[in-house]
């Protein structure tokens, strides 16, 4: 749920692991922060990994973190940087993270879209599917 000054998202994680030993486990993850800025938010992130779904780990083997993060620009780089602490004796006591982002730029456009052609007279035809332009 987001609008123009808070967001809040809520991330129920199942990973799957491959191999033969591999397992599926729930690790959710939440976020909550408050648009200061176009380019800068502060706010907190918690994740937690309980363990393996149907088995899930004792309480002091789960791990629960807590982040104060930040979200901002530098330059043309997107950066999102946090400091956690781990709640449970299976998690980390102290945690950096960061996350660095960047949008590359869109194509430039001759002004007609993708899916125009020109056909041998000159003129743009429209090559989208027809259920296509239906959905969109």
């Amino acid at each position: 749920m987001r609008n123009a000054d808070f967001e809040f998202i809520v991330n129920p994680i199942v990973d799957f692991a491959a191999g033969h030993y591999g397992s599926t486990t729930f690790a959710p993850a939440v976020r909550l922060a408050h648009k200061f800025d176009k380019d800068f938010d502060l706010g907190l992130e918690y994740y937690s990994d309980f363990g393996q779904i149907g088995h899930f780990a004792p309480a002091k083997d789960q791990q629960h973190t807590l982040f104060a993060v930040t979200d901002f620009k530098a330059g043309d780089i997107d950066v999102n940087f946090g400091v956690g602490h781990g709640f449970t004796p299976g998690a980390d006591r102290l945690v950096f993270k960061i996350i660095l982002g960047y949008a590359f730029p869109a194509p430039k456009s001759s002004g007609s879209r993708n899916s125009e052609r020109m056909d041998s007279q000159g003129q743009t035809s429209d090559s989208t599917p027809r259920w296509l332009k239906k959905i969109f």
